[in-house]
Formats: C-alpha cells, structure tokens, sequence
C-alpha cells in the first residue's frame, strides 16, 4: 500500500471518530430573531387593529344611514320627524322616577328661549338631544299604556307584564303618537298626570278629553283594545349587540341582563355607545312648528373636524370662538351621531384639543 492511500485511510478514521460541531443559535443571534418576530407580530396586530376599526366604522355609517332612511319614513307617515326623549328634570320637568321603565321616556319639548338665544341657552341647545328617540319611534318597544301596542298593560299598573300570553305578536310597532309626537302626555296628558307633562307616566294613547277633563282609553277592560293602524317597525335590527337597555346611571343592559326588558332601548354603534339623536327645534309641544333659532349646524359636536373647501357656513359660537359649520348642516330637519371609537364626545366645542370629536360618525337628513 502507498504512502498516500495510507494517509488517506487514516483522514477517513479521524473523521468517523470525531463527533461533529452541532450547528447551533449564539444568544445574539437568537434576540435578533425574536427582535423580528415581536415586530412582524406588531405589525400584524396594527393592520388587524386598523381592519377591524375600518369594518367597524363602515357598519356603524350603513346603521346611521339605515336610521335615516327610517327617519325619513316615519316623517311621511305623521309629517314631522320624532320629538326628543329624554329626562324631563334636566330641564326643569318634572320627570319620572329613576328605578321605573319610563326613565329617560318623557318628552323634552325645546329649551324656552327669547330672541336670540346665547350663553346658557346655547349650552341647553348641546345637551337637547335622545340616546331613546331612535328606537323608541323606529322600532317600538312600548306596551299598550305607553303607546298603544305591544305588551298588555292595563291603567292602573302601566309597566309591563311580560308574562307567558301578555305580549302582543309581533312585539315591535306602535300606535299613532298623535299631534304632539308622545302619545298625548303633552297636549292630553292621563288623568292624575296632568302636571307631569311629557313624561312617560302622562302617556295617554287613544284618550280623549270631554268637558276639560282627560280620560285614558280602555286598555283591557273587558277585552277591549286600542284600535288603529300599527306603525314600524321602520329599522330591522339584524345584530342583537346594536340594542342595548339603558339603565339610570348611562350603563347599559345587554339581552343577557335580567334588566334588560324593563329598560328603555338605545341602539348601539359598533363600539357599544348609544347613537345620539337631534333635531331642528319646535314651538310648544308641536313637533311641527319649526322653531328657526337653531339649527342642527348649531351643534357643534355634529360639526365636521376639517371643511371641503368651498362647503363652509357660519352657526353659533363655540366655546373657542368658532362659527364654522356646513349649509348642509343647517338645512338637515335632523342628525344622528355616534361618538367613535373613543366613544368621547366634547358638546362644548367642534374642534378641541384633546381630539375627541376628531372620530366622531354624523349623518343627516333628509
């Protein structure tokens, strides 16, 4: 055998006989890796954040867009779009008690105001708006003392017995809330309410009055019911999440609460806030009378952050000096608001520098 085969097969034995370096992560090399990792997860998290924002922002507009077109609905069936409801003591009423259905139900007729109005009477103006209109007068959550339809009731127990065979089927609807927009608890209000006018309680739907004195209809003595045409639903809710029972501390009640059946409906954005509504204010408790001393561009929470160039108009004051509004605005009969996903409002100011109102969803109509 030659020098060289034997210098060979002895390479060969060395290499069977030395165990091999295992290729290995130095500690340097394994932060850098998980480095990129929590930054391709960062990324990923921001774009899914983003996404999900988008989808919710985008269901929230067709909602509000949905409610307009109900608004508009209801306006052509009793030619005047819905009163404000609300809590009557905010304004000096007399207002229902805090641990009855009816809270947050009466009727807020506009703040009295002589001339132009100005200070206080402007801030009054920010805060006439209703969490409950919406689904109150778009869908119809009422019981028979309180509209007419819906859950049997009788006078002298108003609240709702929903007892297996008292709930009238479909649930949704209601009776005409006649010519002050409430089911008479301004212009007719029920017997031994007559002081609480508006409220929930003075409810009278279908009574009369004769010889000065009011009378509630029959409800359900001996069988009898209100009759009449029954109105809404004029929104379908397809998501139960998009109504919520608004309890008297601003909390709400989801359909899994014992409380939920006994509260006032809101309807829900997709950030779980209660979709503000306004409107163009009134004379008296006539939902009619335009009162032309606000407008909808007069809220300045409804006001646009940035204008369209060209698209800029002039409304009240703000608390920051700030006039500016769209004609839009102006003209629209009423509004709807949803505060965002910070789900914050500023009612003092439209463009304010914690940026609240930066988020903020409007739409208007007609």
């Amino acid at each position: 055998m030659t020098i060289r085969a034997i210098q060979l097969l002895r390479n060969d034995h060395r290499r069977s006989t030395t165990p091999s370096r295992r290729a290995s992560f130095t500690v340097v090399e394994m932060l850098v890796t998980l480095a990129i990792i929590i930054v391709l997860v960062g990324i990923l998290v921001v774009a899914l954040s983003q996404a999900s924002g988008t989808a919710q922002r985008a269901q929230t507009r067709f909602l509000m867009n949905s409610m307009v077109a109900g608004l508009a609905q209801f306006k052509g069936d009793h030619g005047y779009v819905p009163p404000v409801l609300g809590d009557a003591n905010a304004f000096g009423g007399g207002g229902t008690p805090n641990d009855q259905p009816g809270w947050s139900r009466d009727a807020i007729t506009p703040p009295a105001w002589d001339g132009t109005p100005s200070g206080s009477e402007i801030v009054d103006y920010q805060r006439w708006f209703s969490v409950t209109t919406p689904a109150e007068y778009l869908l119809g959550y009422g019981n028979r003392s309180g509209d007419g339809y819906g859950i049997v009731t009788s006078d002298s127990a108003p609240f709702p017995d929903i007892s297996p065979g008292n709930i009238e089927s479909p649930t949704l609807g209601f009776r005409s809330p006649g010519l002050d927009g409430a089911w008479g608890s301004v212009f007719n209000p029920r017997r031994g309410f007559e002081s609480f006018i508006g409220s929930f309680a003075a409810r009278n739907p279908g009574g009369f009055v004769n010889g000065g004195t009011s009378f509630p209809p029959n409800i359900n003595d001996n069988g009898v019911r209100i009759k009449g045409r029954i109105f809404g639903p004029y929104l379908e809710v397809k998501d139960a999440n998009s109504l919520g029972g608004l309890r008297p501390d601003g909390s709400i009640a989801g359909p899994e609460d014992d409380d939920y059946v006994n509260r006032p409906k809101v309807i829900l954005d997709y950030w779980g806030t209660p979709i503000r509504y306004y409107r163009r204010p009134y004379y008296g408790g006539d939902p009619r009378a335009d009162n032309p001393s606000f407008d909808i561009g007069d809220i300045f929470a409804m006001r646009p952050w940035t204008f369209e160039e060209g698209l800029e108009s002039n409304g009240v004051e703000d608390a920051d000096g700030d006039r500016s509004t769209t004609p839009q605005l102006k003209s629209a009969e009423f509004g709807l608001l949803s505060a965002g996903p910070n789900r914050r409002v500023d009612d003092a100011r439209r463009f304010d520098v914690d940026e609240l109102n930066q988020d903020n969803i409007q739409e208007v109509g007609p």
